[in-house]
């Protein structure tokens, strides 16, 4: 008799734990990590604000594309390219700044941490 006490104890736990992950994986934030969207925002760059604009799925970074900037076309250009694809590459603003274009870096960083910050549920 007290076996089968014993085993019924270990199905209601089992069955229990069962439920209780149950419980908590419908907790779990379906819905994404962003706001699905077009988000815009500036940082200051070289030559004056650099304009950004980033649009969002619920899970990630869809495109980053600089829409208004001042920065000089040899430097601040190849900067624009290779920090818009490294972004969306990465799926982070924390990306390594461009060497020689700092400033346009950071200005870029600046405007896509913004976005992200807005898109954040």
């Amino acid at each position: 008799m007290k076996s089968v006490i014993t085993v019924r104890k270990r199905i209601n736990l089992v069955v229990a734990g069962l439920c209780m992950a149950a419980i908590f994986a419908g907790c779990s934030n379906s819905s994404g990590i962003y706001k699905p969207g077009t988000y815009t925002a500036s940082g200051a760059g070289y030559a004056g604000d650099v304009v950004v604009e980033v649009e969002f799925d619920k899970d990630s970074i869809l495109s980053v594309i600089v829409t208004d900037e001042n920065e000089t076309e040899e430097i601040g250009g190849r900067v624009i390219d290779e920090l818009q694809k490294k972004v969306v590459e990465e799926q982070t603003f924390e990306v390594d700044a461009v060497s020689s274009a700092t400033i346009t870096s950071e200005a870029i960083k600046e405007a896509v941490k913004s976005c992200m910050e807005q898109a954040k549920r």
